[in-house]
């Protein structure tokens, strides 16, 4: 969720001008967007190691968007005698995938039950993991709250993310968010065709030290074919001497790069994800 804030940084520092110039502003939204969406695939890498005992998930074409996440080059270890249960990821000194994403290092996940099972909590920790030049620290708890009146399983996440640039700067993020998963849960062997709901809260400190909060309006839907968020709706706050805000708009379910943001003194423009 918390990748608006991100997108949303550069419309508030810039809504006087008309033309968006602020080069250091567009490269700080798109390391934190590539950092917010890694977060998600995270998740995505941990629950198929889990189910599959392996990491080489691929994507099939939607909507012109060719989405590979992953390379089977990844080591994935899984302890079932521990308890708690552990997984490795171990991507090694590079995993590089067809989109030109590389990722070196481990992410640990231990389990104290199966991903499906209400009651279970998956904690999720990296050791020094790297998504291209930047260094990721992740520290998430996932908690398996059973099925909703909608038969849809529930998860209650907790996360403090960390992220280190080439230069030696940092931002970190917090969340408290609920995902839901609505749709493709009946095919565990299949993750292309998983669709979740995202509702929450979070915050944000920029690598130049802005604080932000940021709140779901109405649900953030992911497929995970897509690279972004396909809908939803989400109200930024950036804190500084005077308070500004905005709200995005991720469309209408379409599978592309494209949101649309609307700043509190009323002006609407377009923006691109692309991470």
């Amino acid at each position: 969720m918390l990748l608006i804030i991100a997108a949303l940084t550069f419309g508030l520092t810039s809504c006087n001008k008309d033309k968006l110039t602020d080069n250091a502003e567009t490269i700080a939204a798109q390391n934190f967007n590539a950092a917010e969406v890694e977060d998600d695939n995270t998740q995505i890498m941990t629950d198929q190691a889990e189910s599959e005992g392996a990491v080489n998930l691929r994507m099939s074409p939607v909507d012109n968007s060719v989405v590979d996440l992953i390379t089977g080059c990844a080591i994935v270890t899984r302890d079932t005698i521990s308890t708690p249960r552990t997984i490795t990821i171990d991507f090694g000194t590079g995993c590089t995938n067809a989109n030109g994403v590389t990722r070196k290092g481990k992410i640990i996940a231990t389990y104290t039950g199966r991903y499906r099972d209400a009651g279970t909590v998956v904690h999720i920790v990296s050791e020094n993991y790297y998504v291209n030049d930047n260094k990721v620290d992740i520290d998430r708890t996932v908690t398996n709250q059973g099925t909703n009146d909608n038969g849809n399983l529930v998860f209650s996440i907790q996360a403090v993310r960390t992220l280190t640039f080439p230069d030696g700067s940092t931002s970190s993020s917090t969340v408290d968010k609920t995902r839901e998963w609505v749709e493709g849960a009946s095919t565990p062997r299949d993750f292309t065709d998983d669709v979740y709901k995202v509702t929450g809260t979070g915050t944000h400190t920029s690598k130049r030290g802005i604080l932000y909060d940021a709140t779901t309006i109405t649900p953030l839907i992911r497929k995970v074919s897509c690279h972004q968020f396909v809908s939803g709706q989400a109200k930024i706050v950036r804190h500084g001497a005077t308070d500004r805000f905005g709200v995005i708009d991720f469309g209408n379910g379409d599978c592309d790069d494209v949101a649309t943001v609307t700043l509190d003194n009323g002006r609407t423009y377009s923006i691109n994800l692309r991470h």
